[in-house]
């Protein structure tokens, strides 16, 4: 069964899906660049480290049950709704607690009560944005990449317009805050609608038994996740605490630049997960030569990209955010030369999840981690944010090695399934 569900054509409109979701991510940028340009440096600055926070509280939310949802449902699409129902119910349950976190977190980290402010309006927003990704991971399973391309347009539009709306209207930092919260309330009647139609019913269900077989399997993803967006995000936190709020501001708009040249190959693995899950248990032949395939053509995309955005890395940062950002430029050129790394850690962790390497996985990833952490704190006092970007390029030459002996060594050894 080597084409899988519904042969190359299917995964050729898949990968169409995908694609358009993750070019939609433009709109993030541009909103991102919008607030670089109409709030001071320092304000932005504010803005990164409360974003950053309130993304690595949302992991803790999700404990790895993202991914899970895509995996089995991939695998088995009859039990979609039932399993989605008692996802939804964990999520009611890993949401409070991640608020509660940030809760006492934010003014531990911050003394400044209008980034505490900012954190919490963000973390409300992370919370409901924690449900639309699971919606995500059920579209994704049941290979439902168009509904997924609309909830996604739909939800970034939203934030385009309500936070150009603040920023225009002169509220700030506050009115940015606010307007991710109603952006993601509104998708949250999207979503649920949507669900609605696909499942039959948006309302979670508690089941002790099925929740601990579900959490059980789900920790090993939700620790790899946990310290991924930790690895991810840990520099601006960081920058946040050690230097000044306009230095995190000038990182983080290199940081976004760089994180647009990510949605190409974010894309290839949106669509791979479910496919490499499903030849998992199919043609293991097929998955080893979808794998190479995948990561030669990866690696070629970031040389192409990662060296175009090296060369044009300060027209770039002036065109997006203003000659204002010129510092931002340096962090930027390191980030692109090393995108090589990243570009292959995206179908290694799409890889790695498919074929149920999900220790290996939490523990390269914290050994990613743990080095980025390391070179952050020796790097940033005597080189600044061009040190965090450095720290975190070596970082991920670190995981990216780790990570394909890993995958290369269990594909090697797995034969066909029974």
């Amino acid at each position: 069964m080597s084409g899988g569900r519904g042969g190359p054509r299917s995964f050729l409109k898949s990968s169409v899906y995908a694609t358009v979701t993750a070019a939609s991510a433009v709109m993030l940028v541009a909103l991102t660049m919008i607030a670089g340009r109409w709030l001071p440096a320092s304000e932005y600055g504010k803005f990164a480290f409360a974003l950053a926070l309130a993304t690595i509280v949302e992991t803790l939310m999700d404990t790895g049950l993202g991914p899970v949802t895509v995996r089995t449902v991939a695998r088995d699409s009859a039990g979609a709704g039932a399993l989605f129902r008692h996802i939804l119910g964990l999520k009611i349950a890993w949401g409070a607690l991640g608020l509660l976190a940030l809760l006492v977190a934010a003014p531990l980290m911050r003394r400044d009560p209008t980034v505490i402010r900012a954190c919490y309006l963000l973390g409300v927003s992370s919370a409901i944005r924690s449900y639309v990704l699971s919606a995500r991971g059920l579209l994704q399973g049941l290979n439902r990449f168009d509904l997924e391309a609309v909830t996604v347009i739909a939800d970034r539009l939203l934030l385009l317009v309500l936070g150009v709306l603040a920023l225009r209207g002169g509220y700030g930092l506050y009115g940015l805050s606010l307007a991710f919260v109603l952006a993601r309330v509104l998708m949250f009647a999207v979503v649920t609608v949507i669900v609605k139609h696909v499942t039959g019913s948006a309302m979670p269900t508690y089941d002790r038994a099925v929740w601990i077989e579900l959490q059980t399997a789900a920790l090993p993803l939700g620790f790899f996740l946990i310290t991924l967006t930790l690895y991810t995000y840990i520099d601006t936190v960081i920058l946040g605490i050690m230097r000044t709020d306009a230095e995190t501001g000038w990182y983080a708009a290199s940081y976004r630049v760089y994180e647009g040249l990510m949605y190409a190959p974010s894309a290839l693995a949106t669509v791979l997960t479910p496919r490499f899950s499903q030849l998992f248990v199919d043609d293991r032949k097929a998955l080893r030569s979808m794998f190479r395939r995948s990561l030669l053509g990866s690696a070629a995309m970031a040389i192409l990209v990662g060296g175009a955005a090296v060369l044009l890395a300060r027209p770039m940062i002036r065109l997006f955010y203003g000659s204002a950002y010129g510092p931002a430029v340096p962090p930027l050129q390191v980030l692109a030369g090393g995108s090589i790394f990243v570009f292959c850690t995206w179908i290694l962790h799409s890889a790695a999840i498919a074929i149920n390497l999900d220790r290996r996985l939490v523990a390269t990833t914290a050994v990613g981690l743990v080095t980025n952490i390391g070179l952050n704190i020796a790097f940033i006092p005597r080189w600044g944010i061009t040190g965090a970007a450095l720290a975190t390029v070596i970082a991920e030459a670190v995981t990216v090695t780790l990570l394909f002996a890993q995958v290369h060594r269990r594909l090697a050894t797995a034969g066909s399934p029974a």
